[in-house]
């Protein structure tokens, strides 16, 4: 068995809930490793003894497999990293093992979508379709764009990483959210739902709802399909 001051010392510091959790997390961040082609092995293993012991409600074993795993996972990264003269630095594999756990990508994509779209509404604000302004799908967009920056930065505060699924979920959300943006103005324009405002102010009032609507483009979804199941 692998001892460690730091793992004695944090034996006091885990519950049965918290080593859980930590297992949990554990196995997505050797999930991005090994997607990043970073050997993770000798982690694994050590990583399957925790799991195995933390079944068996051994808890003190599970938290010293799950300090090597973590040990070993440490040791792995830094035999990824390009060795210059001495200095270690990361490489392309490192790179990709981060940019894969925190979301980076998804944040890249974000950015890019909210600056792309703030483009559109500079540019193109006045284009229409069937009489409706495309700014609406635009602004829909740029509220997609800042839920997608936002879901990551929460992700990250709950979990301390971007899950797996979520990633590929948020490449589709800007997407959705032109189509969303697009029949919300369509519903408040018809006067099915009015403002009690002038014109100008009506007019920046749709704008708001359009970016709102992007922005919750996840919860109108899940609002959608449990109206699908229902009818």
């Amino acid at each position: 068995m692998y001892y460690s001051v730091e793992a004695i010392e944090g034996l006091g510091e885990y519950s049965q809930l918290d080593l859980g959790k930590a297992l949990v997390r554990f196995r997505r961040t050797l999930q991005a490793a090994q997607r990043s082609s970073i050997d993770v092995k000798n982690s694994y293993d050590f990583y399957v003894l925790a799991f195995k012991e933390f079944h068996r409600e051994n808890l003190a074993d599970a938290f010293l497999y799950y300090d090597r795993a973590s040990y070993e996972l440490t040791a792995a990264m830094n035999d990824s990293k390009l060795d210059l003269k001495g200095f270690r630095l990361q490489s392309a594999r490192t790179i990709s093992f981060f940019f894969k756990l925190y979301g980076l990508y998804a944040v890249v994509y974000g950015i890019l979508a909210a600056l792309l779209f703030g483009f559109l509404i500079y540019r193109f604000s006045g284009l229409e379709m069937l009489d409706v302004p495309l700014w609406s799908s635009f602004f829909a967009g740029l509220g997609s764009s800042a839920q997608i920056l936002s879901g990551v930065a929460d992700d990250i505060r709950k979990e301390g990483m971007v899950i797996r699924y979520k990633r590929v979920w948020y490449m589709i959300l800007p997407v959705l959210s032109l189509i969303f943006g697009y029949m919300a103005y369509l519903l408040f324009s018809s006067g099915m739902v009015a403002f009690n405002v002038n014109s100008q102010s009506q007019s920046f009032s749709t704008m708001f709802i359009c970016f709102l609507t992007g922005f919750s483009t996840n919860w109108l979804i899940d609002q959608l399909s449990k109206l699908s199941k229902n009818i």
